[in-house]
């Protein structure tokens, strides 16, 4: 019975004391500390592949059979290399992106930071591992991106912009003061508190479009995530100001013109 209960901790032990370990690592390198840490976040996946990798081994020398287990590994390594290296392309092109991602000094990106990888989503990185980088979108919808994939994709990264400029866009009907207009869109602008540039927003006609002139202006804020409430807020005072000022803004809308019948056409 003794032999037994010392045959299972040899091969449960490991694979506990990993556990462990990897409790006392979640511990000490947790997501509040990895935010803006993007090396570490990978060196602690590096860190738990290890832990149990080695686990393993050690559990599996302790069969018999494999007694010389570090032997035959070493010996081996070649061929498992070339073994692995054929059936595991994609997940080690992960892991070395994912390397190479972390230890360069110019990292497009750290954890924290609002990104969008290509055509995917703009999201928050929340998590950074050997295969992926998880994305969190203003929906909470979670994205995960291979890292073979954003080492190949354009990055663009908004959190480390000074400012952020997001467009306002408003229709106004044909035979508005469009001067009047302008000037009433960049009051509300320039007035609000997050507001961040000049004092006379520059506003463009953009488009004679089928139903109203299209006017635009740029709301500029110190932090992205200012800007959506920002540019709330200047819409809504935007109706409210052109209300008052009697401009109008204009829904879609067509005009039809019916011919008169010809008198062939009456007389049949």
């Amino acid at each position: 019975m003794e032999d037994v209960l010392i045959k299972i901790l040899e091969y449960i032990g490991p694979f506990a004391v990993a556990y462990v370990l990897n409790w006392l690592l979640t511990k000490l390198m947790d997501e509040s500390k990895m935010r803006g840490r993007l090396h570490m976040v990978l060196l602690r996946s590096l860190i738990r592949l290890a832990i149990w990798l080695g686990a393993a081994i050690i559990a599996v020398s302790f069969v018999p059979t494999f007694s010389k287990t570090w032997e035959t590994v070493v010996a081996s390594s070649g061929i498992a290399a070339v073994v692995l290296g054929l059936a595991a392309q994609s997940t080690l092109a992960n892991v070395f992106a994912g390397i190479a991602l972390s230890v360069t000094q110019a990292r497009p990106f750290d954890i924290g930071d609002r990104i969008q990888i290509g055509t995917t989503d703009p999201g928050f990185v929340v998590d950074a591992t050997l295969r992926h980088v998880a994305i969190r979108t203003f929906q909470n919808e979670m994205i995960y991106v291979p890292n073979s994939v954003v080492s190949s994709s354009t990055i663009i990264n908004f959190t480390k912009m000074t400012e952020y400029s997001y467009p306002i866009t408003v229709s106004v009907a044909y035979g508005t003061d469009v001067e009047l207009a302008m000037r009433v869109m960049s009051r509300v602008i320039a007035t609000h508190p997050l507001y961040r540039g000049n004092s006379q927003v520059p506003i463009l006609c953009r488009e004679l479009g089928d139903s109203g002139i299209l006017l635009r202006g740029m709301m500029t804020t110190a932090r992205f995530i200012e800007n959506p409430g920002a540019c709330s807020d200047c819409r809504v005072e935007i109706l409210k100001r052109f209300a008052e000022e009697g401009i109008e803004i204009p829904f879609p809308q067509m005009d039809v013109h019916l011919k008169p019948e010809s008198p062939a056409a009456t007389e049949a």
